[in-house]
């Protein structure tokens, strides 16, 4: 086959010695540099300015800021504990819901699996919200229902708690795993149980020992993406944590900058902790992986195997639908009921349907249409530059043999493992009064963290898509004289579409709802929806909060109908 670089010019071009292939050449040069430039400034900036910053203070770097942060053992303490309760719960519920669905003949199983990624298009600000209104020790409506039908003196649930905070955060992420443990389930090989089952192993047995052994690596993969995104999550703490004085990292990070004057190093060695712990985890994990073989598909092809049960499947269907139920339909039919009524009570007659909140909202709320302008610019914005990114970024690692291949990989993924408050952080102290590039208190400084917090999205899946690209359709169109920007243009971009359009879409919807990294970077010009949301949690507009979530809910779904409609249409053409 002949190499793409070899003849630039084409069957009826000059010769590769020629002129011609020295102008070529540096094409993929000049884009592979330009990426680590780019992902230089994105992510190694910003993570070491965290790192310089936590040691900080006001007569230079000291120690004086994180032995503070680390005298914190409660805040600590606390943190663990919503990071390794929410990382047990959620593998437990994703794993044994992917083994349901995946390889059990569980009724309604071809509906059931789609609908487990619901979840990731709610942001968790809300469902913190919902579960608050539901679950509160006092005011909650679950234990209002209790007092005033039941006669129930004791209150039947308090999620203003350290397990409310677990429960709800675990409630957000089991999408993770079920969508991880799901697809290494596929991909295993039915024979490796029959062989358990042959040399006298029970199907318990042959399951403890053959298939979750197997699925291990997907189960700490996704228990290691859970816990960076539960230690770095902050509107279910600040939501249901707060209120009973349970603090970890992130709400105390808010606390410090929310003062005046801001502590901002004192802020930046907590983020410096939450880095220090993810990277420990990462070691761990690499630790126990590399010390034993997983290898599950070979050159045989095979079919997965469904298991079938007798009345027990009933059950098991029913636990799906339970977790659809408090992870989806719950929260959103209470933001939208309180979106509807005048007060929050089980009285009917006191509740007064109406849908003034709505129009509250939409026409005299001042912050509403700039919130949404911001938000829809950042959200296309966002998706178009991941995808980009990602797309290059993936085609400079799996196409070429630069020296650079391992750099762009390994810092492209890199935020994976950084939640998106330390990130914040770091642009905020590389940013504020850095005058040559004023970024700080506009649109750009939360595009930048966006496109960066969202990138590993988008070279994940640009990487998945490219690997399905034979290269000989590439090196067609360079040997037909073909530049490297038309070649992307005209057949690498178009044979990835489908799958960058469906990242678009999760990034579109995703950027709409951040929140993490938006409350620390926005300002009067810059506000978007999410921080408007929590703007009216805090002075306690119930009803108008309700009233904008289901408008923000209404966007989201609408994107996800739009994706739908698009994927069919290209499935029939």
């Amino acid at each position: 086959m002949t190499s793409a670089v070899a003849r630039p010019g084409g069957l009826h071009g000059p010769s590769p010695g020629g002129s011609s292939w020295l102008r070529a050449l540096p094409a993929e040069c000049t884009v592979t540099l330009a990426l680590v430039v780019v992902l230089t400034v994105l992510v190694i900036v910003p993570l070491v300015a965290v790192m310089l910053a936590g040691l900080n203070d006001a007569d230079g770097l000291s120690l004086r800021h994180l032995l503070t942060t680390l005298g914190r053992t409660k805040v600590i303490v606390n943190t663990v504990i919503v990071g390794a309760g929410s990382t047990v719960l959620a593998v437990a519920i994703g794993g044994t819901l992917a083994i349901v669905l995946i390889r059990i003949n569980t009724p309604g199983r071809q509906l059931l699996e789609p609908l487990m990624s619901l979840p990731l298009y709610i942001t968790p600000l809300l469902t913190a919200i919902a579960w608050s209104w539901l679950g509160s020790p006092r005011g909650g409506l679950i234990n209002k229902f209790g007092r005033e039908i039941l006669g129930i003196a004791d209150r039947l649930i308090n999620l203003h708690s350290a397990a409310g905070v677990v429960l709800v955060t675990a409630l957000a992420y089991v999408p993770l795993p079920f969508l991880l443990i799901g697809s290494a389930l596929r991909g295993m090989d039915p024979s490796l149980e029959d062989s358990a089952r042959v040399h006298g192993a029970s199907p318990l047995q042959a399951f403890r020992r053959v298939t979750v052994p197997l699925i291990l690596p997907a189960a700490l993969g996704s228990g290691l993406l859970v816990f960076v995104q539960a230690v770095g999550m902050f509107s279910v703490p600040v939501v249901l944590g707060m209120p009973s004085d349970f603090y970890v990292a992130t709400t105390e990070i808010y606390r410090l900058l929310d003062n005046y004057p801001p502590r901002v190093a004192q802020a930046a060695a907590w983020g410096l902790v939450l880095l220090a712990v993810t990277a420990a985890l990462i070691a761990l994990q690499g630790l126990i992986l590399n010390r034993r073989s997983f290898i599950t598909i070979t050159g045989k092809a095979f079919r997965p195997r469904l298991v079938r049960l007798g009345r027990v499947r009933y059950a098991l269907a029913a636990l799906a639908w339970l977790y659809i139920a408090l992870a989806v339909l719950l929260p959103v039919a209470t933001l939208l009921w309180a979106a509807s009524i005048s007060f929050l009570t089980v009285d009917v007659h006191l509740m007064g349907f109406s849908l003034r909140h709505f129009n509250y909202v939409l026409f005299q709320y001042p912050k509403t249409y700039l919130a949404m302008q911001n938000s829809l610019l950042l959200g296309i914005a966002t998706a178009t530059l991941v995808c980009a990114l990602g797309l290059a970024i993936s085609w400079v690692v799996l196409r070429t043999r630069s020296r650079a291949r391992l750099y762009l990989d390994q810092v492209s993924m890199s935020l994976l493992s950084t939640p998106a408050m330390v990130f914040a952080l770091g642009l905020l102290w590389v940013y504020v009064g850095f005058r040559l590039l004023p970024l700080y208190g506009t649109l750009w400084i939360l595009l930048v963290a966006y496109v960066t917090h969202y990138l590993p999205f988008g070279v994940r899946a640009a990487t998945g898509a490219l690997r399905q690209l034979h290269p000989e359709l590439e090196d067609a169109a360079r040997v037909t004289g073909a530049s490297w920007l038309k070649m992307m243009r005209y057949v690498t971009f178009p044979l990835t579409r489908p799958t960058l359009t469906a990242v678009w879409t999760l990034l579109f919807i995703l950027s709409m709802q951040e929140v993490s990294s938006s409350i620390l970077l926005y300002s009067s010009r810059s506000i978007v929806l999410s921080v408007v949301v929590f703007d009216l949690w805090e002075v306690g507009n119930t009803n108008g909060l309700a009233a904008l979530s289901v408008l923000q809910l209404a966007v989201t779904f609408i994107a996800i109908l739009v994706l739908i409609r698009a994927r069919h249409r290209e499935v029939v053409s």
